[in-house]
């Protein structure tokens, strides 16, 4: 062989050399961002893992606060039972008793008015309201007010 064939044959092997590491360069970088891109990732997560669950947390100290402001307003108002469910049952005709107690210490209320201040939901009040109209223990108004027979 001679010199420039030698030189050829040496430059094609250089050649095909650096196509090689040009490819396991590539293959390198992109394995480098992959692992790189994770551990970011991951790293994000866990900081956003703890944000999360400290926002969770106030959320929770949030609505304690709401509903022990509620429970105020509620005692406030003048109502012996607070909105949220204490899972027992009021007595037969307990309710009944405290709609009408309420509406003779507030005349001219409301319905809505009337079940915040007893606590309980408005279709229970207009259930109670229905009965204590036709006993004869309120009276309701035009306005859709309820006073004391």
């Amino acid at each position: 062989m001679s010199s420039i064939e030698d030189a050829i044959e040496q430059l094609e092997t250089s050649a095909s050399k650096l196509k090689k590491l040009s490819v396991e360069e590539s293959r390198a970088i992109r394995e480098a961002v992959k692992d790189a891109t994770k551990e970011a990732t991951d790293k994000v997560k866990a900081e956003y893992k703890e944000k999360k669950a400290q926002a969770r947390k106030e959320a929770k100290e949030a609505e304690k606060a709401i509903k022990d402001a509620q429970s105020r307003i509620q005692k406030a108002l003048g109502s012996e039972k607070s909105t949220s469910s204490s899972g027992k049952r009021a007595k037969r005709g307990e309710r009944e008793a405290q709609f009408v107690d309420y509406v003779k210490a507030n005349p001219d209320s409301k319905l809505a008015d009337i079940a915040r201040g007893i606590g309980v939901q408005n279709s229970a009040a207009n259930g109670l309201a229905k009965k204590a109209v036709a006993a004869g223990k309120v009276k309701k108004s035009a306005e859709k007010t309820y006073t004391v027979a």
